[in-house]
């Protein structure tokens, strides 16, 4: 664990450096991020702890750590409290830092009084040590840059804007919602969604949304997915429904084809709320941003193409080399290849092509679907080993 943990104190220096280049083709005060289905960006804690920090607009003003990062370093807190929380799956109760705390991410620094302990590796990975949003959002806007993996937060001057779309926004408590359409099984289904960069998915509909438009009536192929731990909160399993949409529409752009799911049982941020649904990373990454909270607009700008379907294995799994466990299978729909071949939710997969997982590097990790077929070693919950042998195929 040591070894690890160092190793990943490595990466975060190496991506800090590498990336501080980076920033000055994009201006001083630019934040060059890593897109591995969520912005991850190198950080500073009371100017002496690295940390990998994802960007989260969901996230409001908040800046939250990951307990086992938390429990590894030499950062000891002297005053902790608890406190209630919502987050994706439903409300809970953490732990807080009440230490005021510097976060230094790129140019910005900024104090919180109050820093939630979420186990964010549960929900995402290894590679996550907190999560962030920018403070004060509304006092000034805020370039996300997917064509280049930068953010730039305009305190002085103004974001260059011709050629994007405008969009009206709306707030609710430092979050931002925009209006969408949503065509599948032939209905059309439009209000506001939340724009969530802490989400790696397209569009997640909340199991109100699906109550109103009658979604599990519509026809259409679906796959029905089991998750464990779906985000922050105490709700520890979910099921999801995927089907794939027509076309979505945001302002004069329309994306076709993309999957989306919905939450029959949603709770937390997919439960009963002002918005229908959540845009997340999937789609927003093929535009640039820019959120200008002070005149309530949001300039968009496609820049990637849609592409056909590639083909990709049916499960995913969490990295949690840094407790020693391998990979967590964490996601399994319940008609597919990998779950008619007996992986199971929570088995852990050590080996892959015999190939310790832990000798895998980020990139190769994040591109397992590229390999046209996989090997398995995989160990059971009870203990029980097992091998297995998939193919990656076109899920749609």
């Amino acid at each position: 664990m040591f070894s690890l943990r160092n190793n990943h104190r490595l990466l975060i220096l190496a991506l800090a450096v590498l990336w501080s280049w980076a920033a000055v083709a994009w201006g001083n005060d630019s934040i060059p991020f890593l897109y591995r289905s969520h912005l991850h960006l190198p950080a500073c804690i009371n100017n002496e702890y690295q940390a990998m920090i994802i960007f989260d607009t969901g996230g409001s003003n908040l800046f939250g750590i990951d307990s086992v990062y938390l429990s590894a370093s030499d950062w000891h807190p002297q005053n902790i409290g608890r406190a209630r929380t919502g987050g994706t799956a439903g409300r809970t109760t953490v732990p807080i830092i009440m230490d005021p705390t510097v976060l230094s991410i790129g140019s910005l620094n900024s104090t919180y009084q109050i820093v939630p302990i979420f186990k964010l590796r549960d929900v995402i990975d290894c590679h996550v040590d907190g999560i962030w949003g920018v403070k004060d959002i509304e006092l000034h806007p805020l370039e996300i840059n997917f064509e280049h993996n930068y953010l730039k937060y305009y305190k002085d001057g103004k974001p260059a804007v011709e050629g994007y779309d405008q969009l009206p926004i709306r707030c609710h408590d430092h979050r931002i919602q925009i209006q969408a359409e949503v065509i599948v099984g032939g209905k059309s289904i439009q209000g506001w969604f939340l724009v969530d960069t802490g989400s790696g998915a397209s569009v997640d509909f909340t199991a109100s949304t699906v109550k109103q438009f009658g979604l599990e009536s519509l026809p259409g192929k679906r796959h029905m997915i089991d998750i464990t731990q779906f985000g922050i909160g105490d709700k520890s399993q979910e099921s999801i429904i995927e089907m794939q949409s027509q076309r979505i529409v945001i302002g004069s752009d329309t994306t076709s084809n993309e999957v989306i799911s919905y939450l029959p049982d949603g709770t937390g941020a997919f439960g009963q709320k002002d918005y229908i649904g959540i845009i997340g990373n999937k789609l927003l990454s093929k535009f640039n941003l820019v959120i200008d909270m002070p005149h309530s607009v949001l300039y968009l700008k496609r820049f990637k193409k849609d592409q056909p379907a590639k083909p990709n294995y049916d499960f995913a799994f969490r990295n949690r080399t840094d407790i020693g466990k391998g990979w967590i299978v964490s996601s399994l729909p319940r008609d597919g290849d990998a779950a008619r071949a007996g992986l199971q939710l929570n088995d852990r997969i050590i080996a892959i092509n015999n190939r310790p997982v832990e000798d895998f590097t980020w990139e190769e990790e994040y591109c397992i679907d590229e390999l046209p077929q996989i090997a398995l070693d995989v160990v059971g919950t009870a203990g029980d080993t097992k091998q297995i042998t998939l193919s990656h195929a076109v899920r749609w």
